[in-house]
């Protein structure tokens, strides 16, 4: 009986120190600031965009305007939508305040696009500015491709690589400088850097009017974007879009003014709408690539690289766009290391200027290696389209992974429970099967799920980012207690969510922060993180949000400061999985959360509307 009772004593002390044991967080939060000088003139980001398979280095990239961190004139996705907000949202997202002592002022859409447009008069302060953080050895860099200062380009990091030498290689666009008469050579060109040789040169569109290129007469320049690098086979290739040609009027051969309209205005020099962004990129664009193999052993800059198509049409078998008055835009926007790649491309909703909507596209190589039509992925709209484009307004295939699994997304042109959702997708082109994760579903916390709370919710949001070769994905969703009605009303906040495509679980990574010491005590840091947008093959995650000094400024969202983070997990932690990380809820900061279950109103109303990557405000015309 004694021993009984001696083992039992034991056999509890185990268990007591068992439970009480410290608990890592699943995560390892690591906030990564830009020092460099040149950005004495950006007042929103850093954002994330790309961190290399090794994490020894991050693209990133900071705006000087309150705009979406989606946005992008050569991808009409970001943009075409018209704003389903209340209706003073929408005016104060493109007008901003117009009160020099507000944080809006100069700051709103209207402010940008005028920039573009003055920029031939009066010159032109840059609004988006790209960056590299070398982890390894703790220094960022601005990244200037083609001019010595930021003074007047614009310029935007997309996608990062180790070289098999180990040299630091950034890709990304940027505007030309603007030269004493106010007038540059291109509005946008795709450049790769190789950081360590100190080597600049441009990807080059089909269609540009340049020096050597009489082919081309009154181009513009061209046009063209880089979106990933990826070793394809023995290839390096880069993908993006490149210009083929100026969009064309369906009566006639004339050249529209769409360029014109999209950089610059009619009324006055002042652009009183977004409506001119229908006309962006200004160019019709289909998606390209580069093959970049022998550059990366160069040592000094060339005259640029030229590449190929990636798909011979666009949607509606259309070829050469002679006979609609849309703006046709495809862009690849990823590749595996089979060389399929995936993207967008646009099809006629419409016979207007305005009519022009898109689709998913995948783009298979035949066994030489050659491109031909793009296969829809029709599967991403078929569940719920009565009639094409009438449900679903955009659809897109942002990532592919090297198994054949495309994830993309697609938004919503009609309400749905008083919202316009955009919803994730996850598509097998091996066994041709698609799933919507999160439609009409929210990611719940980790306290909702031990009280037991449904996950119903009709009209959630969903977007995915990136995906990594383990099938984690990462992107944002509706925050935990965003279920108001959107349309007519505000945007509901996001928060960033991981999502095992393996086990269809998900998780907000808010929740995969937290520690708890050996006596139980859950300490939650001061972080909302509202987007996660790049994870690699090791699981590390980049991510964007807020940071908050205080307890009160946290639980009222007040005084935060914008952070990008670098989220790390130790395989060799007692967090092995999602699952294993501490119960955030359980902390003094999230419990009293928690308990109010409603925002504070103590926020303004431009830190809540910049809390969340905004959605692009557009004011069509009809």
């Amino acid at each position: 009986m004694k021993f009984t009772a001696a083992l039992s004593s034991a056999t509890l002390l185990m268990v007591s120190s068992a439970v009480w044991a410290e608990q890592a967080a699943y995560y390892d939060v690591e906030e990564i600031a830009l020092t460099d000088t040149s950005y004495a003139d950006y007042n929103y980001g850093p954002y994330p965009a790309a961190i290399s398979e090794d994490g020894s280095l991050i693209g990133s990239y900071s705006m000087k305007a309150s705009l979406s961190q989606d946005i992008d004139i050569g991808l009409p996705f970001t943009f075409n939508r018209a704003c389903q907000y209340d209706d003073e949202l929408c005016e104060l997202e493109f007008y901003g305040s117009e009160a020099a002592s507000d944080l809006s002022y100069d700051n709103a859409y209207q402010a940008w696009r005028n920039a573009q447009s003055d920029a031939q008069y009066d010159g032109y302060v840059s609004y988006m500015m790209g960056s590299t953080f070398a982890t390894d050895a703790g220094t960022d860099t601005a990244i200037i491709p083609f001019d010595e200062s930021y003074n007047d380009t614009d310029v935007k990091v997309t996608d990062v690589f180790i070289s098999a030498a180990g040299d630091k290689i950034v890709i990304g666009y940027s505007s030309a400088a603007y030269d004493s008469s106010n007038q540059r050579d291109f509005v946008r060109r795709a450049f790769i850097y190789n950081q360590t040789q100190g080597v600049m040169n441009s990807l080059l569109p089909e269609f540009y009017e340049e020096t050597g290129n009489d082919d081309a007469d009154d181009a513009n320049g061209g046009f063209s974007s880089a979106y990933k690098i990826k070793q394809v086979g023995e290839k390096i290739l880069v993908v993006g879009a490149g210009s083929i040609s100026l969009p064309e009027d369906d009566d006639a051969d004339d050249v529209q003014e769409y360029f014109q309209n999209c950089y610059f205005s009619d009324e006055s020099d002042e652009i009183a709408t977004l409506n001119e962004l229908l006309y962006c990129p200004g160019f019709d664009t289909q998606a390209w690539a580069w093959d970049v193999t022998d550059y990366l052993t160069e040592t000094a800059s060339g005259e640029g690289i030229s590449g190929f198509a990636l798909a011979t049409e666009w949607l509606d078998d259309n070829q050469d766009n002679d006979n609609s008055d849309i703006t046709y835009s495809a862009s690849a926007l990823d590749i595996n290391e089979s060389g399929i790649a995936v993207g967008v491309s646009t099809f006629e909703y419409s016979d207007a200027a305005t009519g022009g909507r898109q689709r998913a596209i995948i783009m298979t190589p035949d066994s030489e290696g050659n491109y031909a039509a793009p296969t829809e992925l029709t599967a991403a709209v078929d569940d719920v389209e009565d009639d094409a484009g009438d449900t679903i307004y955009n659809s897109w295939a942002v990532g592919i992974s090297d198994t054949n699994i495309v994830i993309g997304n697609r938004e919503y042109s009609v309400s749905k429970a008083i919202n316009k959702p955009t919803e994730f997708f996850v598509y097998d082109i091996d066994n041709d099967s698609i799933l919507f994760p999160l439609q009409d579903i929210k990611v719940l916390t980790t306290e909702q799920q031990n009280n037991g709370e449904s996950s119903a919710k009709t009209g959630a949001n969903s977007q995915a980012y990136a995906i990594n070769a383990s099938g984690f994905i990462v992107g944002k969703a509706d925050d935990y207690d965003q279920t108001h009605a959107v349309t007519g009303g505000k945007p509901r906040t996001q928060s960033a969510f991981l999502y095992d495509n393996n086990s269809d679980k998900s998780w907000f990574i808010n929740d995969l922060i937290c520690t708890a010491d050996d006596e139980g005590a859950v300490t939650s840091p001061r972080y909302k993180i509202r987007s996660a947008r790049a994870i690699n093959d090791d699981g590390t995650v980049l991510a964007e949000g807020w940071k908050y000094d205080t307890d009160a400024d946290y639980q009222n969202e007040t005084n935060a400061t914008e952070v990008m983070l670098k989220l790390t997990h130790d395989a060799d932690s007692n967090a092995a999985t999602p699952d294993d990380s501490p119960n955030c809820w359980q902390s003094d900061l999230l419990a009293t959360e928690d308990n109010s279950y409603e925002r504070s109103a103590g926020a303004s109303l431009w830190l809540w509307i910049l809390a969340l990557p905004l959605l692009l405000m557009r004011r069509l015309s009809k």
